[in-house]
């Protein structure tokens, strides 16, 4: 298990006697936020997220929230988080796991800092920061999943897809083939086909027996997104991506060093692909221009290239990562990324 790096969350997951518990009106808005993040992982309703106003107030919502979630777990009556209620949240199940700072560390045993960060702020904006998100080709890409939705037209599936069977191929095959290894090892073959395995224009499967959009197979995806071992496999392929990302970002854009230049820059690479987002940053960068200008002109820039249907998502996106107060204008070093699970 690694730390969260929020003292009073820590504690109270030790069992140190000295950690209050969380209840309404409590002021420390990080402990909180954390603890309806984990609330949301558990299917608990209207929980703010990393980007809601409202994350942090420990409301009505969220008093409703742990009651309900201690009478579950058969805690005693209650509507507060104490320390009980830490390692429930955390050792428990989720039912619909989030990739937040708490999760990423206590449950999966990453080091939250550098491009996990990072990593938490994107996935937000790919799918609420849900293992199992899912985009069923509504973007005619075919079926996109998990925390930074891995698309299948541009062959990003088929990683993801590579890195869970080379995790454990025993578990592949039990989740994605129903014990069959000859339809397992089909999947990944027909992921890494031309374009996935889908026709270019309508995103829809060239094999009917890999129609990935529809059950079984949305089924199978789902259930692949409750399994902790390939969620952390989801992180560090996430993770690995991002370091890739990131040294080709340094070598056209050497002046963007502060934790919200590379975070805008990622979630652009990730969004456009590294190329895409290389010549959305040549497209507006002028010698001797603010930073602050520079990333206002890209967002301008990639919201000019999308599709008039994706205009309004991408300029709120872009916008978020230029104001959210989860990143920082200081610098971002390499040494800050923790790229691996703590041994």
């Amino acid at each position: 298990m690694a730390p969260c790096g929020i003292a009073r969350i820590d504690d109270l997951f030790s069992g140190a006697a000295s950690a209050a518990p969380i209840g309404a009106g409590d002021p420390d808005r990080e402990s909180v936020g954390l603890v309806q993040q984990l609330l949301g992982g558990h299917g608990e309703p209207g929980m703010p997220t990393l980007l809601s106003s409202d994350y942090g107030i420990f409301g009505s919502r969220t008093t409703a929230a742990t009651r309900n979630f201690r009478a579950r777990l058969s805690l005693p009556a209650g509507d507060q988080i104490d320390a009980a209620a830490v390692r429930g949240l955390v050792q428990t199940a989720a039912s619909y796991p989030i990739l937040s700072r708490g999760y990423m560390t206590l449950a999966l045993n990453f080091a939250y800092g550098g491009l996990a960060k990072i990593l938490s702020v994107v996935a937000q904006m790919e799918g609420a920061g849900k293992f199992g998100a899912m985009n069923l080709n509504r973007d005619l890409a075919g079926m996109s999943f998990g925390l930074i939705q891995w698309a299948q037209k541009p062959g990003r599936l088929a990683e993801i897809l590579a890195a869970f069977f080379a995790a454990s191929t025993d578990d592949f095959v039990r989740i994605f083939a129903a014990g069959d290894a000859a339809v397992a090892h089909g999947l990944i073959a027909h992921t890494q086909q031309p374009n996935g395995g889908i026709d270019p224009v309508t995103g829809l499967t060239t094999d009917p027996a890999f129609d990935l959009i529809h059950d079984p197979w949305v089924s199978r995806f789902s259930q692949t997104a409750l399994w902790q071992p390939f969620q952390q496999v989801q992180v560090q392929t996430a993770l690995n991506d991002f370091s890739r990302s990131l040294s080709s970002i340094e070598g056209y854009a050497p002046q963007l060093t502060s934790e919200r230049a590379v975070g805008f820059m990622l979630d652009l690479a990730n969004q456009f692909g590294d190329g895409g987002a290389r010549k959305i940053y040549q497209a507006v960068w002028q010698n001797g221009m603010a930073i602050p200008d520079a990333l206002q002109a890209m967002a301008e820039e990639s919201v000019a290239r999308i599709q008039p249907r994706w205009k309004a998502a991408t300029q709120t996106r872009r916008q978020l990562f230029l104001t959210t107060g989860f990143l920082s204008d200081g610098s971002f070093s390499d040494s800050d990324s923790a790229t691996d699970q703590v041994a």
